[in-house]
């Protein structure tokens, strides 16, 4: 076999590579895998090959730069760190990856979960105090319950409780005439409502003097009997007559049947006039005065047993009975 000057190459024969093409190659690998990482750890913004490698991390809040090229300010190690706790962060946070094809541009789509809803305290709302509602005051009259019975008259209070009562009656066009003097008929009339709820007696009467159309004559025969007032008579009882002020004192003693006093005597001795009035009527007459129906008087030791009685002096005894029987709460006298 001729030997060549120019011997053929052998194609199987590998060819060793040049110091050059080594560190080429080794150069690549460094790049590529660094950009392999780094692309990994990109959360939120894409990489941009052609503004310096700078990419921007907004999670954490902090501006820093990552750079291919320009590596001064972060150390291998510390990028490793950085990569790996994004990569943490990932995992817990379940993003999804999305992957553009044309530009090997990694994006990732992060879930952020929703801002969790802040509960507000309750605010604790304090009532406001309660204020009591005030009723209205009702205005005191000041008009008297008849035109001729004036608040300063002696016996205003007992005329005016009567009244509220319906036990007075209206002798003219809103007057009482308080000082006039009182008939037996007109007395028998408050009897006969003050008292309407005693019991009467069977005591059968046939007044000659009273007619039939006379406007007091029910009460009249009401009166005999609760036991208050007697006829002159059995046919006669004067509904007219004047009464004198000994027998309003005797008849209220006789009706309620009050006890006789231990000693009448004693009893009367206190007034100057008492024996004015006849003999027969002192024990009746002393108990009234015991249990304090006595007809004020400006003289405190005169009983005026026979001076005739007025509308205001009948109606200030049946005030004090009613007073005593709990039927009135007592009133100061103006």
């Amino acid at each position: 076999m001729t030997n060549s000057p120019n011997p053929t190459p052998n194609p199987n024969r590998r060819r060793r590579l040049t110091a050059d093409e080594l560190i080429a190659i080794v150069v690549a690998m460094a790049g590529i895998g660094t950009v392999f990482f780094w692309g990994i750890g990109q959360k939120y913004q894409s990489m941009n090959f052609f503004n310096g490698g700078t990419s921007i991390l907004g999670n954490d809040g902090a501006n820093r730069k990552i750079g291919l090229f320009d590596r001064g300010d972060n150390s291998a190690g510390q990028e490793r760190r950085t990569i790996a706790n994004v990569a943490t962060r990932d995992r817990q946070e379940q993003s999804t990856t999305t992957i553009t094809a044309p530009a090997q541009t990694i994006i990732k789509t992060v879930e952020v979960p929703a801002e969790p809803t802040k509960t507000t305290a309750p605010v604790a709302i304090v009532p406001a105090p309660i204020v009591p509602a005030v009723a209205p005051t009702t205005p005191v009259s000041t008009t008297p319950v008849f035109t001729d019975v004036p608040k300063q008259f002696w016996g205003e209070t007992y005329i005016t409780e009567l009244k509220k009562r319906g036990i007075l009656d209206d002798f003219g066009t809103g007057k009482f005439d308080p000082s006039k003097e009182i008939t037996r008929g007109e007395y028998a009339k408050m009897l006969d409502r003050a008292f309407a709820d005693k019991p009467t007696t069977a005591i059968t009467s046939n007044f000659k003097d009273i007619p039939a159309n006379y406007p007091r004559k029910e009460a009249v025969y009401k009166s005999v009997q609760l036991g208050f007032m007697t006829g002159y008579s059995p046919t006669k009882f004067a509904p007219n007559q004047l009464i004198p002020r000994y027998q309003l004192q005797i008849s209220l003693a006789k009706g309620l049947k009050l006890p006789v006093a231990t000693s009448s005597d004693q009893t009367l001795s206190k007034f100057s006039d008492a024996k004015e009035m006849p003999t027969y009527t002192r024990e009746k007459m002393a108990a009234a005065v015991d249990a304090g129906l006595v007809i004020k008087d400006k003289t405190a030791d005169l009983l005026k047993p026979i001076q005739k009685a007025t509308r205001a002096d009948a109606a200030a005894l049946i005030y004090e009975v009613l007073v005593k029987e709990g039927k009135i709460q007592p009133q100061q006298p103006q």
